[in-house]
């Protein structure tokens, strides 16, 4: 029987007219996902110094009886903490020649231009995220407030900042600061995590939280894993998964680690934008992020010479904090 060869057929690989085979969806692979800063409440700052008032209850009385008719002594209220911090500039710059947007690209239905806005505006959220949980912005410098100048960068202080009692920080040296000015935070040398340890920065939060349903743990990949481990091994304590299921499919539509504190169940969250070692037990109610002009991301259009279009993105914002110590922070996990 004759038997067809490669020499006897036309083959594909000796066409030179085959189309490529590329797929027509570009897939980010990069991590995207900002549970800190779209877990807060938003806000609009007016001005470079974005200040606002927090307030305390006092202990509360047992023994708040009085007979009728007393008569009554002034008594003067409370006075308010005025809190502030300055507003951050995020900014990134994109570049599209008119000859990019002239041809089909794959994966690009639309603009060019406009797939760019998108990919960047993500990057920018990403970078406010990492910035709000930082200790330091880069090598040794403290993620402190700084006011803005002709010469200096305005710069919002992160979450570290404002937590300010010892109680509520295991680190080598403890910030003290109220006002997201603190200069004393040293992180110290990663240690074991102890069930002690977590239990007692639980309490402080607890203590100070108004809502204890609010609160969450949040941690980098390793933290995380170093507080299973803890928890497995604590009296009385560990972890669990609630899994959410769809009951006419029975699919997993979410799926949360728990941690089981002595005040009840603590959603556990992984940070892929958090510095390794740490840990934060955060009231999510406590925190939220200013935005000047009110919106997110204000987008400018640079004039150009050349037969292309540069836009500027950029996004003014800064991090309020309405009760530092309704928060706590472990910086040594190891």
């Amino acid at each position: 029987m004759t038997t067809i060869t490669s020499t006897s057929a036309k083959v594909l690989e000796d066409a030179n007219n085959i189309r490529e085979d590329l797929g027509n969806v570009i897939f980010n692979v990069s991590p995207y996902q900002t549970p800190f800063t779209s877990g807060i409440s938003t806000a609009k700052a007016t001005a470079d110094n974005h200040e606002w008032l927090t307030d305390t209850y006092r202990d509360s009385a047992g023994n708040n009886e009085k007979i009728e008719a007393t008569t009554i002594s002034a008594t003067a209220g409370d006075t308010r903490t005025r809190l502030g911090n300055y507003v951050q500039i995020a900014q990134e710059v994109v570049t599209v020649t008119n000859k990019a947007e002239m041809f089909d690209r794959a994966g690009v239905p639309g603009k060019e231009m406009a797939y760019q806005l998108m990919k960047l505006g993500k990057e920018l959220q990403m970078d406010i995220e990492k910035q709000t949980l930082a200790v330091y912005t880069t090598g040794s410098t403290r993620n402190i407030k700084v006011a803005p100048t002709n010469s200096t960068a305005g710069r919002s202080a992160g979450v570290p900042y404002w937590i300010s009692a010892a109680g509520n920080q295991v680190a080598g040296t403890p910030n003290s600061g109220t006002d997201g000015a603190g200069t004393q935070l040293v992180p110290g040398s990663p240690g074991t995590l102890t069930t002690a340890q977590l239990s007692g920065l639980i309490d402080s939060v607890w203590n100070n939280s108004g809502d204890f349903n609010n609160v969450k743990i949040m941690g980098s990949a390793s933290a995380v894993a170093s507080l299973r481990a803890t928890a497995s091994s604590g009296p009385g304590l560990g972890m669990a998964t609630d899994v959410t299921t769809n009951s006419s499919t029975g699919e997993i539509v979410n799926r949360v680690s728990v941690y089981q504190s002595q005040f009840g169940p603590m959603a556990v969250i992984p940070n892929k934008h958090m510095k390794e070692n740490t840990l934060y037990m955060l009231d999510m109610s406590t925190w939220g992020l200013a935005f000047g002009g009110g919106k997110k991301i204000h987008t400018t259009d640079i004039a150009t010479i050349t037969s292309a279009e540069t836009k500027l993105l950029e996004c003014y914002y800064t991090l309020e904090a309405k009760a530092g110590n309704a928060n706590a922070a472990h910086y040594q996990v190891s």
